[in-house]
């Protein structure tokens, strides 16, 4: 038998797969850059960490920003994976205004 906490993430995680299949259908960058499975298992991680009753009351567009934002901050990390390490020195300098 499935806990109540189980059913609210599950419940969330369903809503929150729907986004991002919605997100990368209009924007290629993540579908090139980002595994669907992947982002879903990052998800599932976060909802481990944070109560789904947080995000369960959100109606989607608000539900929608905080996907796109974690989807956003993965697909960064994605790219910088990618940077020599004096490219990423360029970066970071650039986010901290030294450049």
């Amino acid at each position: 038998m499935m806990t109540q906490a189980s059913t609210e993430k599950n419940t969330v995680l369903k809503r929150i797969s729907e986004m991002i299949d919605q997100t990368m259908e209009n924007d290629s960058l993540y579908q090139e850059e980002l595994d669907r499975n992947e982002l879903i298992e990052t998800f599932s991680k976060l909802l481990d960490r944070v109560s789904p009753q947080i995000l369960l009351p959100l109606n989607d567009e608000r539900l929608k920003k905080r996907v796109r934002r974690v989807m956003a901050t993965e697909l960064l990390s994605t790219i910088l994976d990618d940077f020599t390490p004096e490219e990423k020195e360029m970066f970071n300098a650039a986010v901290e205004g030294r450049y």
